[in-house]
């Protein structure tokens, strides 16, 4: 689908950005075709697939103008590193194991945020302090914090009614998760009951993935459908 879309504006994207989808059609291609060769060949497709993905992001940043097109761009991107976030603290964090430090290492290891952690606090890895860092934490563009301010940043940017008293849908939505976020307690979330599990961290992130959802699909029914009333 991504190939798809690009194709129907290529001529709208500079040549270096086009010849950067090609690099990572390719190699999309070498990793489809290279799948059952074994752990070391995937990783090594999945590398250079990482570093086109991320070449072509920086030529996005770098090369497209500020304008509603961009904005949309960066807010689908936000919203889906916020609800991939939101899905990977769920699946590692909402359940503990027996050995936490080794899903805590790689929890920061995907989020690179590694290095931040062991120079902000200098102490072995501890739930609440990660949950800090990936979860709350405005400062870390690797956050679910950062994300939700993006958006936020973004939304009341897009065109709007000045007739309109109210805040729109995706307004309320944005506001919503942003605040629910700058509220919440680490320690607290981080904190496991007695079944072994931590509810409040769980409860809360389902939510906001829920919220993220229903925002994206506020975006596209406000700005993205091009539909009159029937």
């Amino acid at each position: 689908d991504a190939m798809r879309l690009t194709y129907t504006v290529r001529d709208r994207i500079a040549v270096e950005m086009w010849r950067s989808v090609q690099r990572i059609s390719q190699e999309s291609t070498h990793l489809k075709n290279n799948w059952g060769r074994g752990d070391t060949v995937r990783l090594g497709h999945l590398d250079t697939l990482l570093s086109g993905l991320n070449g072509f992001s920086g030529l996005a940043a770098e090369s497209m103008t500020r304008a509603d097109g961009w904005r949309f761009l960066d807010l689908g991107r936000r919203i889906e590193r916020a609800l991939q976030g939101c899905q990977l603290l769920n699946a590692t964090l909402a359940k503990p194991g027996d050995d936490e430090s080794v899903s805590l290492e790689l929890l920061l290891e995907i989020a690179d945020s590694i290095m931040t952690y062991r120079n902000r606090y200098l102490a072995t890895l501890q739930p609440a302090p990660v949950l800090d860092l990936l979860l709350t934490d405005e400062t870390n563009p690797r956050s679910i914090g950062f994300q939700l301010n993006c958006i936020m940043e973004h939304i009341t940017q897009l065109p709007a009614d000045e007739n309109r008293a109210l805040r729109s849908v995706d307004s309320r939505i944005a506001l919503s998760m942003q605040s629910t976020l700058r509220l919440a307690q680490v320690y607290e979330l981080a904190e496991v009951n007695r079944n072994g599990s931590r509810e409040k961290l769980h409860r809360m992130l389902a939510k906001t993935g829920r919220q993220l959802l229903d925002l994206s699909d506020a975006i596209s029914g406000q700005y993205l459908v091009h539909a009159g009333l029937p």
